[in-house]
């Protein structure tokens, strides 16, 4: 059975299938609700129901606090219609930026550093995330996070790992020279760093680095000083990348440590810590730290569940989720 999806302040309305989330139904009529990883990970697509009724699906914890759900507000691509309903949701400016690749670099076997320079500032801020057009895919998007701050020459980097099967990683690994170009859409996001003098503890898997390096970096940057520890895990020794940027930076600010963390049982070589969050466990007391968390779904709700054990208050921990996402 067909509803009719009515969302403020813009207006816009579309039909929607009693199967489909608001968000499956809202990119099938080409309505650019804002959204990210359209799997109930990120909270993106964060919107109020103003009226009618629904259904909410599973999602990430923390997405919603109590007193959101009491106020009505739902995860959009995990909310199924089962009336019309009136919507309260962002839909995103059609603005598109023409970027060049500027740079093609190898970070790890399966990781490659990507550089862009758009045609006309790019207005992100520290932590956000681009979607790229897939090219020569109509309507494919893929979703990666800035692993810089902004910089003054406007160039954007980014951290690509090579997914088996994926139509952007395996073009940008096998196709892409520099010259060739990419369209972006608006920068999105709230994963950011918060203005406030508690320590850092931050929390990275895989490609998750990359917004907490940014993160990091603009705390560097602004002259902060407060003790910053990352703990950045991978599975095998071979899919680390940065530990020398990292070594650096240790060396050059007292207040920055960093953990690297193994979770390959069988490596006898690796002499450092294994196992991501039983390490991050085992090395302090984080109630009084500001965290910031990036990997998949199933890092980020253990480690809320680790964090939240350790009477970490929600208000505290601030995570960006991404999907398999090539």
């Amino acid at each position: 059975m067909e509803y009719e999806i009515c969302l403020e302040p813009s207006g816009v309305r579309f039909k929607a299938d009693e199967s489909q989330s608001i968000v499956e139904a809202a990119k099938a009529h080409h309505v650019a609700i804002k959204h990210g990883c359209a799997s109930g990970s990120c909270g993106d697509c964060k919107g109020t129901i103003l009226s009618g009724e629904s259904e909410q699906g599973p999602f990430m914890p923390l997405l919603l606090l109590p007193t959101e759900r009491a106020a009505g507000m739902a995860i959009l691509c995990k909310l199924y219609p089962r009336s019309d309903l009136r919507l309260q949701a962002e839909v995103i400016s059609g603005d598109v930026w023409n970027t060049e690749i500027v740079g093609l670099s190898k970070l790890a076997w399966n990781v490659l550093e990507l550089r862009l320079r758009p045609e006309k500032p790019y207005p992100y801020r520290t932590g956000q995330y681009a979607r790229m057009a897939v090219p020569g895919q109509e309507n494919q998007w893929r979703s990666y996070s800035m692993a810089t701050p902004p910089q003054d020459r406007g160039e954007l980097v980014f951290h690509i790992r090579e997914l088996p099967g994926g139509l952007f990683s395996r073009w940008l690994f096998y196709q892409a020279q520099c010259g060739d170009a990419i369209t972006l859409g608006p920068p999105q996001g709230d994963f950011a760093l918060q203005d406030n003098t508690r320590p850092l503890l931050c929390i990275a898997a895989g490609t998750g680095l990359a917004p907490i390096e940014a993160i990091i970096q603009e705390s560097m940057h602004t002259g902060q000083t407060r003790p910053i520890h990352l703990f950045y895990g991978a599975k095998k020794q071979r899919d680390f990348y940065h530990l020398e940027t990292l070594q650096q930076w240790a060396g050059q600010y007292a207040h920055f440590t960093f953990t690297p963390t193994i979770s390959d049982g069988e490596d006898t070589q690796w002499k450092g810590a294994r196992r991501l969050l039983p390490t991050v466990a085992a090395n302090g007391h984080w109630q009084d730290h500001e965290v910031y968390l990036c990997g998949g779904p199933g890092m980020i709700e253990a480690a809320i569940d680790l964090l939240r054990s350790h009477d970490v208050p929600h208000a505290h921990i601030h995570f960006d989720s991404f999907a398999p996402n090539g």
